[in-house]
């Protein structure tokens, strides 16, 4: 039993160790374009047919979310009341929109309050023995919207694509008025204006879900900074320190500063060293100069580095490979 306790102790600390150090890496965020879901065509043009049992505005939503749909400053859609020589036409159903409740009582201990008390006659004291009890009416709501969203093809009356969204939300409310000794609820806490109003903010999120199904978006994600150099004799501790100062530019997204010292640490050092090369990679990655970065990061493939690095390393050139293809297939959408 010691020895099992004294494992579990070991795999907690261990752990705990490893969520600390990955917490102090410091990162950079990188944005990716990523594609469409409709690999068939071009979506541009494109008309909205109403949408069956549509009390949520979930077809003014729609259309909003198109309009504001922008990629590179650019709309990526256009909105045609016509459906004649649209690439594509909207229709759909909402299926579901409803709201439930749990109602239920908070007990709180009123301090301001005693229910019973023993009298000190020796220092001529009161002590409370038992204080009162308050009953606050809360009550949780649980609102859900499901809707199926389709895009028709006008000329063949294919679906191109078609998802049912399912959307919930939930909020807790807790009552000013409570109530003592004898708890009731009172008689109406939501009404229907509620449940139109989060209901309807519901059916926005679904429409904004669904254009960006539709549409290439840009993603973000946080990679990893290298943030010292090696202990090899070839570095000098002017150039540790000055790798150190480029990575906290890196850190505060000061990429010009940051490619300075590291292009200049990268000339002093002809090539050599993998950090300074994965560092200005993430910098032309950051850019969005995603050939540049690939053939940095495939240039130190091969150097002598250690496991974590050279895992930092294959995942920088698979990802760099992945984003090349996903941004060619974006662009080819929006163009």
């Amino acid at each position: 039993m010691k020895n099992f306790t004294k494992q579990l102790l070991l795999v907690i600390s261990l752990l705990f160790t490893i969520f600390f150090l990955s917490a102090c890496t410091p990162k950079i965020t990188i944005k990716a374009l990523e594609p469409s879901k409709i690999a068939s065509q071009k979506i541009n043009l494109v008309a909205i047919s109403n949408i069956k049992n549509d009390d949520l505005n979930q077809t003014t939503s729609i259309a909003n979310a198109l309009s504001n749909k922008i990629i590179d400053n650019k709309n990526v859609f256009t909105i045609q009341n016509n459906p004649i020589g649209v690439d594509a036409i909207i229709n759909g159903e909402v299926l579901n929109s409803n709201a439930t409740y749990n109602r239920y009582y908070h007990e709180e201990i009123d301090f301001s309050r005693c229910r019973y008390f023993r009298y000190d006659e020796q220092t001529k004291t009161k002590y409370c023995l038992q204080y009162d009890i308050r009953y606050i009416p809360c009550e949780t709501k649980y609102y859900n919207v499901t809707t199926t969203l389709n895009l028709v093809n006008p000329d063949t009356n294919n679906v191109i694509f078609s998802k049912t969204y399912d959307k919930s939300s939930n909020d807790n409310v807790c009552y000013d008025r409570y109530f003592s000794y004898s708890p009731f609820f009172p008689s109406h806490l939501s009404t229907r204006n509620d449940t139109l109003k989060v209901n309807s903010q519901i059916a926005h999120e679904i429409a904004r879900d669904f254009v960006n199904d539709i549409s290439p978006n840009y993603i973000y994600f946080n990679v990893e900074i290298i943030d010292s150099l090696s202990d090899n004799k070839i570095y000098s501790k002017a150039q540790k320190d000055s790798f150190k100062i480029a990575v906290s530019y890196l850190e505060k997204n000061q990429f010009d500063v940051a490619f300075k010292i590291l292009e200049d640490l990268d000339i002093e050092l002809n090539g050599k060293s993998y950090e300074v090369a994965y560092n200005l990679g993430l910098i032309f990655e950051a850019r969005d100069e995603l050939e540049i970065a690939n053939k940095l990061y495939l240039a130190i493939k091969d150097f002598q580095m250690d496991i974590e690095h050279k895992t930092l390393v294959d995942y920088a050139i698979n990802r760099t490979n992945l984003n090349l293809q996903n941004k060619i297939k974006a662009k080819s959408q929006l163009n």
